[in-house]
């Protein structure tokens, strides 16, 4: 009988990343071993859900005394979250929050190549951010087909970013991730994905206020 391979939850495709940086630190550091207590101690992930997700993630079993070979840990990680598999993306306005991300070099660890940007403003057309050309926004379309860019990264100000997302999704991109701080709609076919700093702000006051609460009481 065929084994029936575990679905894959949201949470754990959450986690995948943390326990990423971490097990490539450790490496870093010298680990030739990693366990999951040490991974639960430094994320504050309770152990029992690293091990069940490392058993999820990894496709060899780890040894019961000394935990999984470090280097090993961190390819089959690099596998499970598809990180090898590099995605083309091209960004839709460069303003500060655009320019940051047009600059940060770490997006490719973890599967994402930016190659250009997109702009209304003609101080900004034809220049040049950290090796990737800015262009007009009229030249989506023609720069998306010549490149073969997969995601469209929006970040523009949230009374244009409809407009933006429409315009990526006619060029023939297949996902969108939106920081512009504003709901905005796609088709059926397109994967969304929104990055909403005000309810990621409210939950980490959330999590300092419990926190603040539990050393009140003691």
């Amino acid at each position: 009988m065929k084994k029936v391979k575990p679905k894959v939850s949201k949470n754990l495709v959450f986690r995948t990343p943390i326990y990423l940086s971490v097990s490539r630190q450790l490496l870093n550091d010298g680990a030739l071993y990693i366990t999951s207590p040490q991974i639960s101690e430094i994320t504050g992930i309770n152990v029992e859900t690293v091990k069940k997700d490392l058993a999820q993630i990894c496709k060899t079993p780890g040894n019961p005394k000394l935990g999984r070979k470090a280097s090993l840990l961190v390819d089959e990680i690099l596998e499970f979250g598809v990180y090898t598999k590099i995605s083309t993306a091209v960004l839709l306005g460069v303003g500060h929050l655009g320019t940051a991300l047009l600059n940060y070099d770490g997006f490719h660890e973890w599967g994402l190549d930016i190659v250009a940007g997109f702009d209304t403003d003609e101080k900004l057309i034809g220049t040049v951010m950290n090796d990737k050309k800015i262009y007009s926004l009229d030249d989506l379309e023609k720069i998306v087909a010549d490149i073969g860019a997969e995601i469209a990264i929006i970040t523009t100000p949230r009374n244009v970013a409809q407009q933006a997302t429409n315009d990526a999704v006619k060029a023939g991109v297949k996902a969108i991730w939106n920081f512009a701080p504003t709901h905005i709609n796609v088709p059926d076919h397109i994967v969304l994905q929104n990055e909403n700093m005000a309810s990621s702000l409210s939950l980490l006051n959330y999590r300092l206020n419990i926190k603040r609460s539990r050393k009140k009481r003691k």
